[in-house]
């Protein structure tokens, strides 16, 4: 059971009360901090907790057939056979069974998803009038659907539905166009670009997912490098520096910061603002307000910022898997990669001398340490949440990741040309073929090796955060024996 909310206050006095007895000692002031934190982000999650009145639609779930009318308010999820629309319902009608006759209308709030058709295509600010059994999410073996719809503020859906278009254009023109921008995209990219690489190249610039033959997908898992179509810091790293540097030449250097973190923003909206994204613009505008202000970025601190922000708007994201991974993959780089780069330091200082440890550690750093301390981070959550390990993850990700700058360089370049001129897209188009060719060819010869993968099944969540604890206090107790200047982390990070 839950604590309600004045328990939770209660449980607070002692907390504020020890830390201001103990204002000036910092352990105990630590602690009643801890405390604190950890009392407000449970009365945070309590809040969140929905309740539902006969005004919602979730209250009508599993009640029967219902006639509902609502808008299309995201971007159709768009797969081979079906489409995923989320409808911002405004009324619904409880049909009786059979017929129509003698229902009554009534107003309604909330998001529901509807399974459609694959045909007639969908749009954004669609009104529509669905018919169909509203049913809580189903929650299948291995996959609570039902959560990760809940955790997006749907609650109800409607499977096999019968559709009307009610009238075209109920939507936000800013998102229609953000919308209309982004399917150009996809166009173009399709035009430019054979198959499978322009399906991936649609995931790696805009996030759309649905397009990759599903065989070369589960290959991406079980090499373990199904990262690299997942929007990261990378494609917010790029965004923030191409516009500063076009933006500094064009108003100024103060100036460019503000249109770098317009496209922060934007770019985010653009590819679906999902958590691994937030988390990663977020971290990216706190280093473009560093650089505006004349201050140096420090990693950790816009990590835990970032996380707090996000938890603050919605505690669900805690258990987002994608959050969860992205988070744990960049702390890994924040602390794991300075102590991995001191034990590089101490084992090839025998083989390469004094003078020369540096620069074969700056090599190895580059890729193997980055990778290497990204996978020892998230290697317990992959096992937990899907049951596997790759093996062949660390080769695959080092023969794979030096050329995926080029694929979202020479790929952006090639998309945004070949939206204002087709034959200049499909002659840059060569320039993102080549990495994304090796990249697949890769994958497919990797995959195919032999215990590529292993199914090692789920295990307790009690065993996760043991790991964890036990992770975190060997890189303590490793820490306090590296000086400041190697215990930093390598600025900037944004994972």
């Amino acid at each position: 059971l839950e604590p309600p909310l004045p328990a939770l206050g209660l449980l607070a006095v002692p907390a504020l009360a020890a830390l201001l007895r103990y204002r000036r000692e910092r352990g105990p002031r630590l602690a009643a901090f801890c405390e604190l934190a950890l009392l407000a982000g449970a009365a945070r999650r309590l809040w969140a907790t929905p309740h539902f009145g006969p005004d919602d639609l979730a209250f009508c779930n599993d009640q029967g057939r219902v006639r509902l009318v609502g808008v299309v308010a995201d971007e159709p999820d768009v797969c081979d056979t079906y489409q995923n629309l989320r409808l911002r319902a405004e009324s619904l009608t409880l049909l009786p069974s059979g017929g129509e006759a003698g229902a009554d209308e009534r107003l309604v709030k909330g998001t529901l998803l509807v399974r459609a058709p694959r045909y007639p295509a969908r749009t954004y600010g669609e009104r529509l009038a669905v018919s169909g059994e509203l049913e809580t999410p189903p929650v299948f073996e291995g996959f609570d659907y039902r959560d990760y719809l809940a955790r997006q503020g749907v609650y109800a859906m409607i499977r096999r539905p019968g559709i009307d278009l009610i009238e075209t254009g109920q939507g936000s023109p800013f998102w229609a166009a953000l919308y209309a921008f982004k399917a150009r995209g996809q166009e173009t990219i399709a035009q430019i670009l054979p198959e499978p690489y322009a399906a991936l190249l649609t995931g790696i610039l805009l996030g759309v997912e649905t397009g990759i033959p599903r065989e070369l997908y589960d290959r991406f898992n079980a090499t373990g490098t199904s990262h690299i179509i997942v929007i990261s810091g990378f494609n917010i790293a790029i965004i923030a520096g191409l516009l500063m540097l076009v933006g500094a030449k064009a108003v100024g250097k103060r100036r460019a910061v503000w249109i770098a973190l317009a496209g922060i923003v934007l770019y985010t909206l653009l590819v679906g603002g999902d958590p691994p994204v937030v988390r990663a613009a977020v971290m990216g505008g706190l280093l473009v307000l560093a650089l505006f202000l004349g201050r140096q970025a420090e990693v950790r601190t816009s990590l835990i910022f970032a996380a707090i922000v996000m938890t603050a708007i919605n505690p669900f994201v805690l258990w987002d898997v994608g959050f969860q991974l992205s988070f744990a993959a960049v702390a890994g780089l924040i602390w794991l990669v300075p102590l991995l780069e001191r034990a590089a330091e101490r084992g090839l200082t025998p083989l390469v001398g004094p003078g020369r440890v540096r620069g074969a550690t700056g090599l190895l750093s580059g890729v193997l340490l980055v990778t290497l301390a990204a996978q020892i981070a998230t290697g317990p959550l992959i096992v937990y949440h899907f049951g596997r390990l790759s093996l062949i993850s660390l080769l695959t990700n080092l023969l794979i990741l030096p050329v995926q700058p080029m694929v979202m360089i020479a790929g952006a370049l090639a998309t945004m040309a070949g939206m204002i001129w087709l034959p200049a897209g499909q002659f840059l188009g060569w320039l993102a073929w080549l990495p994304l060719a090796w990249t697949v060819w890769v994958v497919n010869q990797t995959a195919a090796v032999p215990f590529a993968s292993l199914t090692l099944g789920h295990f307790s969540p009690w065993l996760l955060a043991a790991i964890y604890v036990g992770l975190a206090g060997l890189v303590w107790v490793a820490s306090r024996s590296i000086p400041d200047d190697k215990a930093k982390p390598p600025e900037p990070v944004f994972g």
